[in-house]
């Protein structure tokens, strides 16, 4: 019963954990895309103050370069948002939650797995060898 309960918790605090590193990712992506549209925005206001430096003189230009100014600050701001990698506290622990129960999970089972051939043995020594043979290779696996 405990086995299957640890397999339980294991699998819940997966799901968490692949939940919140969705749930970064898309806020990464959003953030991102922000950027890219006041990205856009700059070149646009940049070009637009070019024309009207161009055309008409310094009056229009220099209300388009400040709001360039600014569409460049936001972007830059969006995108250093976007680009941090902020580790998500929940995402941690519920991958701390599941790498304890599937350790816990190994540890019952190589317990099951050096029992198991001392009842299924006619001979005690045969079956103390094949257990201690057992039980090193579930623990070696169980490392790794």
């Amino acid at each position: 019963m405990r086995l299957v309960s640890l397999l339980r918790l294991a699998a819940q605090a997966e799901t968490l954990r692949w939940k919140r590193t969705g749930r970064g990712v898309a806020i990464q992506a959003a953030l991102g895309a922000a950027a890219a549209v006041f990205g856009l925005m700059l070149l646009l206001m940049l070009h637009v103050a070019a024309l009207i430096w161009l055309a008409q003189g310094r009056g229009g230009a220099t209300a388009a370069l400040i709001i360039a100014g600014i569409d460049l600050v936001l972007a830059a701001l969006l995108g250093w948002l976007a680009a941090r990698h902020a580790e998500d506290p929940i995402q941690i622990e519920a991958q701390r939650v599941r790498d304890d129960a599937l350790r816990q999970v190994g540890d019952t089972a190589s317990r099951a797995m050096m029992i198991a051939p001392l009842l299924r043995s006619q001979n005690a020594k045969k079956g103390l060898i094949g257990a201690a043979l057992t039980a090193a290779l579930v623990g070696f696996i169980a490392k790794r």
